[in-house]
């Protein structure tokens, strides 16, 4: 909680879920806590009251510091002759042996039976203490976010979650894979389903076998509309498939949350201005489809992966940025877990090195200006031919906003130049040695449909199949 890419999103979406998680639990005669400790310190404190035998968790996969809290908890089990079990929650695998075979563990776990929760007959007293350390707990945070509530997040229930999805697959799926792209767009028809994968509130094995049910159900409409919306669910379950893909890479080398994947980059942007990085986070920048990016999340805690993967393009690429100076204030905007962020940043070497133009693509996915105009309600007055590039403008010192910090072309072509240099003179062994650990193999989730054989000419690709 104490850590930089943490916010109060997360906390509000957590506390929230909780409290319903906690109601839901009284149904089955389960209490549930909320104690104000670190874990180690949380069961040190049960075990004045308890004889703990054994602690049952699920794996999770987050960032540096939790991996050391897990470590930790592993040595005081061990000390302590507790049994610790975790259970996997997703397609991430643990202690995982090799890539090879990730695919076909990710297909059994997601084609696996969901297991309906069942009440306790015989549940132990809680002693007074601990029950009132808990609610004070609970009115501590009740009371912090009367205050600080962020209205415009997401409802973080996971009956609301059930909603979501449910809406998503029976018609907002339809034009998923055609919207993903539009910022303004995406807002209705993507799933919207990131928050509750995050903390648990929904399964991905649920959300998956979902899907499957209702491409089954369009199978049986033989209209055009039904087969495109088939091809979006497919689109939309590569998704799923691919969040765990890049999870699965920081459970692998949790050290990648501040270190190169490829330590071959190590040597080139290592400078870190603070002032520029302000202005973007201030929305400042000058660049109007960056600034209502950042005024978007900085409201709601949510963008379409289009825009993400542009504004750490522009950042990381087009200013120059260090990727670990700007990964924390952008995973604090986020409502979910940040992860392809050296993709996009171009440290990877697996990954082809994308380097986007912000007005460009502002001109492609905002033709009609929704966008902009809704989150950055300060360039109403500017004319619509200037709308992504306002300095231009023979008004332009009629407005309250600065010229772009950066020359976008250029600055783009020297990032190219840099990154492209970089990657083609990483040693063959390095590159062997990050392909095998980390990159994806061909997946393909319909088993029934035919396997095309790889062509000599594929084959010998650098950048290996995602799907």
């Amino acid at each position: 909680m104490s850590l930089p890419d943490c916010s109060d999103f997360h906390l509000q979406f957590t506390f929230e879920s909780l409290l319903e998680l906690q109601k839901w639990f009284l149904n089955l005669w389960i209490p549930l806590l909320l104690l104000p400790y670190d874990a180690k310190l949380g069961f040190k404190k049960l075990e004045e009251y308890f004889n703990i035998q054994k602690i049952s968790a699920h794996e999770e996969t987050g960032n540096w510091k939790t991996f050391k809290r897990d470590k930790n908890i592993l040595k005081y089990c061990k000390s302590s002759a507790i049994e610790f079990v975790e259970y996997p929650t997703n397609g991430v695998v643990r202690r995982l042996q090799s890539r090879d075979n990730w695919n076909k563990i990710w297909m059994q776990r997601m084609s696996s039976n969901i297991f309906e929760a069942k009440g306790i007959e015989n549940t132990i007293e809680i002693p007074k203490e601990l029950c009132e350390i808990s609610k004070n707990t609970k009115n501590k945070y009740q009371e912090y976010f009367k205050i600080h509530r962020n209205t415009k997040l997401q409802k973080w229930w996971e009956s609301e979650g059930l909603k979501i999805l449910e809406k998503f697959l029976e018609t907002r799926s339809a034009k998923y894979m055609y919207n993903i792209s539009k910022p303004f767009e995406s807002q209705s028809w993507c799933s919207r389903l990131s928050p509750y994968i995050t903390y648990g509130c929904l399964s991905i094995k649920m959300i998956v076998q979902a899907t499957e049910n209702r491409r089954q159900e369009l199978k049986e409409l033989w209209s055009d509309a039904a087969k495109n919306h088939r091809k979006s669910l497919q689109y939309f379950m590569s998704r799923l498939h691919w969040q765990s893909h890049f999870i699965q890479k920081l459970e692998d080398e949790p050290k990648m949350q501040f270190r190169n994947l490829n330590r071959d980059f190590d040597s080139i942007r290592q400078k870190t201005d603070t002032d520029l990085i302000e202005k973007v986070f201030s929305s400042r920048s000058g660049i109007p489809y960056i600034d209502a990016l950042i005024s978007q999340l900085q409201q709601t805690g949510w963008c379409n992966f289009r825009s993400r993967a542009i504004l750490v393009s522009f950042l990381c690429n087009t200013c120059q940025q260090p990727w670990q100076a700007v990964a924390p204030r952008i995973a604090a905007l986020l409502l979910w877990t940040l992860i392809q962020f050296q993709m996009q940043a171009g440290t990877t070497w697996i990954n082809t090195i994308r380097i986007y133009n912000p007005v460009y693509n502002g001109q492609q996915k905002d033709p009609e200006w929704k966008f902009i105009y809704h989150f950055m309600p300060e360039l109403k007055n500017v004319p619509i031919k200037y709308i992504h590039e306002p300095h231009l403008w023979e008004d332009f010192d009629s407005i309250d906003y600065p010229e772009p910090i950066v020359d976008i072309k250029s600055a783009n072509k020297i990032a190219k130049d840099l990154l492209w240099t970089t990657k083609w003179n990483i040693l063959k062994s390095d590159k062997d040695k990050i392909v095998k650990k980390h990159a994806s193999r061909v997946f393909q989730w319909d088993r029934r449909k035919t396997k095309k054989t790889p062509t000599k000419k594929s084959q010998n690709k650098n950048q290996t199949t995602l799907f």
